[in-house]
């Protein structure tokens, strides 16, 4: 008989696992607002606006070749332009005062970190050929003003809007360039030079007057001494009192007055006084609180107005701020707002075409916000204690809540009030729920009804418990009515017995007392039945017989 062979059984290979981390990183875009010299930025002769006006540009000289080629730009064109050393422009110049621009990177090892100056020029033109002037960005490089290539096209692309925002302190009327604090000025301060300068002036030849000496009296050595003024020096003359020492007037006397006009007025142009520093000591003298408030109020007049005229150029950059976002955001985020985390989606703003940007026009300082705020607050609890819950609610006293702890300078109100709008993340349930509605107050008639059904019942109960009280006392008066009636029959019945008992015993008395009167000797009955005996001492005259019991 064969035996066939069995193959040996496979070894059992274990499964190999593998630890794995992945990681996801993700880039978001974010819109941000610098800053332009004004060195870099220029705009068409004439232009009232940048929004309206048909060509601007923007010199940019802060990037370098290596993170314009990062950009897309093309390399060769790149590094074929020349270096930007900043030492021609006049506001550049002016403003290094220690000499740190001077730093720019001519070739060498270190090339790539050299700075590079591009032009972005924004212009309406028909560069489709259509007919149509529309707004295009034109990149170029150089002094020659060669146009970039980026990707292999030039740097040529349509444009919505201008992305720039300008402001300026004192605006000048039709025109896009006003004028700067420093303008208003620079007048005075040149005038306040000249003053001081003729002042000083006017000390030195105090100190140092000019000296009248005679040919005949000045030796070899007096000009020699005269030259040299020195305290205690030495003048050597010919004759004893032949100098004579010019006097120079005082001319400072009227030099303060004109430098405290010129004080006033330059507190007039720029609003910057002295009460906006600090409240001024002569301030104080005679003084009632609500003057020197008005007066450091009027003070900032100035200020605030040139801070008002410079937040529509704030504005704008809101305006341009939400177009550039409602273009570019393609994605919902999560985001940190007021303490508490946020979805927020831009591809939701799509149809926001109706959203306006309100600039605040100044309601006083915190003292005053604070008191306006305050009053609303009493107006909303008055609103509150009337039962208008329709017209003030959570939100309304939490919104109050958090503006006057915003006033009061602490930046998280959720530290001393709570929001009604809370989520809780996990179960997705108000975290401060409002409480129970309270009760409508009831209607007076029902409540007239109530408290009259009230006392009539009332006074039901209680006739009801006089009744029952006096028939309860009717009951134990019938009671000890009746038991007196059986004790006062019952005494009447023995008193009718001893009574009859005495009765009998005195009729047998009086029976027998009769039988015994009947027996006095000599005694005779009359009509009237008494008896009568003869009166031994008086003859003829009877004697009435009464019996004693």
């Amino acid at each position: 008989m064969a035996i066939p062979l069995l193959a040996p059984p496979s070894p059992v290979t274990s499964a190999i696992t593998h630890d794995v981390t992945i990681v996801t990183t993700r880039k978001l875009a974010q819109a941000k607002v610098l800053g332009v010299p004004p060195e870099e930025f220029g705009i068409e002769r004439g232009a009232r606006n940048i929004r309206d006006c048909n060509y601007c540009f923007h010199e940019v000289v802060t990037k370098t070749e290596s993170e314009l080629v990062a950009e897309g730009f093309d390399e060769k064109q790149i590094k074929s332009l020349g270096d930007y050393t900043g030492n021609v422009e006049i506001e550049t110049l002016a403003r290094d005062t220690v000499q740190e621009h001077f730093s720019a990177t001519t070739g060498g090892v270190n090339s790539a970190a050299r700075l590079v100056r591009i032009t972005e020029h924004y212009v309406r033109m028909d560069y489709g050929g259509n007919g149509l002037a529309c707004l295009y960005q034109v990149i170029t490089g150089g002094d020659q003003g060669e146009i970039l290539r980026k990707d292999g096209r030039e740097c040529i692309t349509p444009f919505d809007a201008i992305p720039f925002a300008a402001t300026t302190p004192v605006p000048i009327t039709h025109r896009f360039f006003g004028r700067s604090i420093a303008d208003l000025v620079m007048p005075l301060q040149r005038e306040k030079t000249a003053l001081k300068r003729g002042a000083l002036d006017n000390l030195y030849l105090h100190n140092n007057p000019r000296v009248e000496v005679a040919e005949s009296n000045a030796g070899a050595n007096t000009l020699d001494d005269l030259l040299v003024s020195r305290p205690g020096g030495v003048v050597r003359t010919k004759t004893p009192g032949g100098l004579n020492w010019q006097v120079v007037p005082d001319i400072t006397t009227s030099i303060y007055p004109m430098l405290q006009y010129l004080d006033a007025e330059l507190e007039t142009r720029t609003g910057v006084a002295k009460q906006s520093q600090g409240i001024d000591a002569d301030a104080l003298q005679n003084q009632s609180a609500t003057a020197v408030a008005q007066v450091f109020s009027a003070s900032q007049m100035r200020i605030k107005l040139i801070a008002r005229i410079m937040a529509e150029g704030v504005r704008d950059i809101f305006a341009l701020l939400h177009g550039t976002i409602r273009k570019h955001g393609q994605q919902q985020q999560t985001v940190r707002l007021r303490n508490a985390w946020i979805n927020v989606d831009p591809r939701a703003w799509k149809t926001r075409d109706d959203m306006t940007i309100n600039v605040g026009l100044g309601s006083g300082g915190k003292a005053q916000q604070f008191a306006q705020t305050m009053a609303i607050a009493n107006v909303q609890k008055q609103l509150v204690a009337g039962g208008k819950v329709n017209l003030v609610g959570d939100r309304e006293l939490y919104n109050t809540a958090t503006e006057l702890t915003r006033i009061m300078g602490h930046k998280n109100p959720d530290r001393f009030f709570k929001d009604p709008s809370a989520i809780n993340p996990q179960t997705g349930q108000l975290l401060n729920p409002p409480p129970a509605p309270p009760t409508p107050p009831p209607d007076p008639k029902l409540l007239i009804a109530q408290a009259k059904a009230q006392s009539d019942q009332a006074i039901a109960a209680h006739q009801a418990q006089s009744e029952q009280q006096k028939a309860q006392n009717d009951a134990i008066h019938l009671q000890v009515k009746t038991q007196a009636e059986i004790e006062l029959a019952r005494i009447k019945a023995e008193l009718d017995a001893r009574m009859a008992v005495l009765e009998a015993h005195l009729k047998a008395t009086t029976e027998v007392q009769k039988v015994q009167r009947s027996s006095v000797p000599g005694s005779r009955k009359a009509k009237d039945g008494h008896h009568y005996v003869a009166d031994p001492k008086r003859p003829g005259k009877f004697l009435l017989v009464f019996h004693h019991a």
